[in-house]
């Protein structure tokens, strides 16, 4: 598999770019309908999903402060190898595609998938007013864990298989459990992406 670099992710962003609108105009709002028509479990699956709270945050911070804990100490014993640059990379990349996902959320203001099932009136963007009922573009949980998985990727190539395919089940998850319309599912994987390689290339350039 082909390493991920910044002159890639910049000839991807147009095409993500395009997903993601295409989504929004033609598939988001028919892809959450026909799940709940298609899927028999699906109305337990999203009663049991609904009361699961949300701990991204506390997971951000925890993973964190772990990799920058196990990278301190690697430092301190003068070791720099590969497992520090990981623990740098994850530690740094986590959290800040936490925040940018926060951020980017309140600009946004978009409407949360179940929110809009419920009445199917308005699936649309509220620029500026996000928090709440309209948090949901783009999907925190694919940024911080692209993220995550990308950095997987980056520094330790026999797990690539793996990394890829965690993503696509969480993006699956995501999809299917109503937390997410599909091109917020998009943006935020790609997101997660940005991150792990910008960060990636601040410190190799560092």
């Amino acid at each position: 598999m082909r390493d991920i670099n910044i002159k890639i992710v910049a000839w991807c962003f147009p095409l993500v770019l395009f997903a993601s609108l295409v989504s929004w105009r033609f598939l988001d709002t028919w892809i959450a309908l026909r799940v709940m028509e298609r899927i028999k479990a699906f109305a337990l699956l999203q009663h049991g999903t609904s009361d699961i709270p949300d701990i991204l945050f506390l997971l951000a911070v925890t993973a964190s402060g772990f990799f920058w804990s196990r990278y301190l100490l690697l430092r301190r014993q003068g070791i720099r190898n590969n497992q520090v640059l990981f623990c740098e990379n994850a530690g740094t990349s986590i959290p800040l595609a936490y925040f940018l996902k926060w951020l980017f959320k309140i600009v946004f203001g978009r409407t949360n998938t179940r929110v809009w099932l419920a009445n199917q009136t308005d699936g649309g963007f509220h620029w500026f007013h996000g928090g709440g009922d309209y948090s949901s573009f783009p999907s925190g949980h694919m940024a911080v864990f692209t993220a995550f998985f990308t950095t997987v990727y980056l520094y330790y190539p026999r797990y690539r298989s793996i990394s890829i395919g965690l993503v696509l089940i969480l993006a699956v998850a995501l999809i299917v459990t109503d937390y997410h319309f599909l091109s917020d599912v998009i943006a935020g994987g790609f997101l997660g992406l940005i991150v792990a390689v910008m960060t990636r290339y601040y410190f190799e350039k560092k």
